[in-house]
C-alpha cells in the first residue's frame, strides 16, 4: 500500500479521475468528484492504515458513491441519459466510438460501474465486489448483463458496417 497522500494520489489519482469521467460523462464533474474523493481520503486515511491494499478499493467505492449521489440529485435517475442510438449511415470509426460510449453511458448506474471497472480499469471481480460492496457473484452477473445489453443495442451498428 502506498504511504502518504502524495504516493496515494500518484498511484490512484489518474485512474480514479478516468473512472469518474467515464461514469459521469463530464470531465468537470469528474474532477470535482475526484477532488472530493481524495479530500475524504485525507479525512479517513488513519482508519485505512494497515488495510493491506484496500486503499484503492476504498477510493473507487467513495468515487462511485459520490457519482451516484450526484446523479440522483441531478436527475433522480441514471447519472447521464444519452439519446438512443440511431442506425448509422456510413459511420466512421470515431462515430462508432462515440456511439459505444453513449450506450455505455445509458447503462443503469449499477451496471455501468461494474462494466467500467472491469472493461476499462481491468479490475478483477473480487476487487470490484469490494469496491462496490457487492458479492463477487453479483459483480460477475452485472458485468454479464451490461455486456448483453450493449451487444443488443450495438448489434445494428456492427451488422450495417459489415454490409
Amino acid at each position: 500500500m502506498p504511504e502518504g497522500f502524495d504516493a496515494v494520489y500518484r498511484s490512484y489519482g489518474r485512474p480514479v479521475y478516468a473512472y469518474l469521467a467515464r461514469l459521469t460523462g463530464n470531465p468537470a464533474t469528474a474532477e470535482e468528484l475526484c477532488q472530493e474523493t481524495f479530500v475524504r481520503y485525507l479525512r479517513h486515511r488513519e482508519d485505512l492504515r494497515g488495510g493491506n491494499g484496500t486503499v484503492g478499493a476504498w477510493l473507487y467505492r467513495v468515487a462511485t458513491n459520490l457519482a451516484i449521489d450526484q446523479g440522483r440529485r441531478r436527475t433522480a435517475g441514471p447519472l447521464r441519459e444519452e439519446p438512443a442510438v440511431e442506425a448509422p449511415d456510413a459511420v466512421e470509426a470515431r462515430d462508432l466510438d462515440d456511439r459505444v460510449r453513449a450506450e455505455v453511458a445509458r447503462l443503469p448506474a449499477e451496471l455501468r460501474a461494474v462494466f467500467l471497472l472491469r472493461a476499462h480499469h481491468e479490475l478483477p471481480y473480487a476487487r470490484i465486489a469490494v469496491v462496490l460492496d457487492i458479492s463477487e457473484r453479483t459483480a460477475k452477473e452485472r458485468f454479464r448483463r451490461a455486456r448483453e445489453i450493449l451487444a443488443h443495442r450495438l448489434a445494428p451498428l456492427f451488422s450495417e458496417r459489415q454490409t
